[in-house]
Order: structure tokens, then sequence, then C-alpha cells
């Protein structure tokens, strides 16, 4: 029995996969539904587990090279909730794209964490390599 570290079997296996060159996304609850890509569901309920929750359970045990951010958190969303977002980035080298821009990106990742996150905008992609 595992006793420590990431307990849920898809999210597990996801993190496993995710190699050398690989995106995950880690989307809000509004986030929309990508038939194609495989999507692990985290979400309990509006507002539980929020992005930074999930950042701060899965980044100890990743190699993260960079992370994408859509312009319009920072334009839409108040001061104060994306600088509590960001402490959750760990420091990690961010690039910002348009949301549309987003979207696309988050089609073309190996996996989508979609949690119960309220915030819009606050979706992250994570690359390795």
């Amino acid at each position: 029995m595992i006793k420590d570290g990431i307990l849920h079997p898809q999210l597990a296996s996801l993190l496993a996969r995710f190699r050398h060159v690989n995106a995950i996304a880690i989307v809000d609850g509004p986030f929309p539904t990508y038939p194609n890509v495989e999507t692990i569901e985290l979400a309990i309920k509006m507002g539980w587990p929020t992005i930074p929750q999930v950042l701060d359970e899965i980044l100890p045990h990743l190699q993260i090279t960079s992370l994408v951010l859509a312009n319009e958190f920072s334009e839409k969303v108040d001061k104060q909730t994306v600088e509590n977002y960001l402490k959750h980035h760990q420091g990690i080298a961010t690039t910002k794209i348009p949301h549309s821009e987003f979207k696309i990106q988050v089609g073309q990742c190996l996996g989508i964490i979609h949690t119960g996150d309220p915030i819009p905008y606050s979706s992250v992609i994570l690359k390795s390599g």
C-alpha cells in the first residue's frame, strides 16, 4: 500500500508518464473539456481543489522547466489574488500568452488536471524540457 505521495491512481499514472518535452495543463473549474486529451478529474465542488493546492502537491514530484499562463490572468483578476497564486509557481520560468493561444496549447498537452478552482484564467501549463 502506498503510504505517501500521490495516491490518486490516474494522477499518479499521468505524472509518471510526464517526460522531456511533455506538457500537462492544470485547469480551473469552468475550463472547457478536450475529448481527445486525457483528463484527470479532481474537482469535487467549485472551490476545491484549487490550482495552487494541486501545484503544491505535485510540483515536489516533477522537474518543470517552464510554466505557461494566460495574459488575462493578470489583466482581469484582482492583484491580490494574482500575487497569492503566483507564490505557488515556485519561481518557475513563466511565459504569458493570449488565452486563445493558451486553449490551443492545452489541446496539445499529454494530459489535463481539472480542478474546482473558481478563479478565471488561473489555469497553467507545466512543461518539462
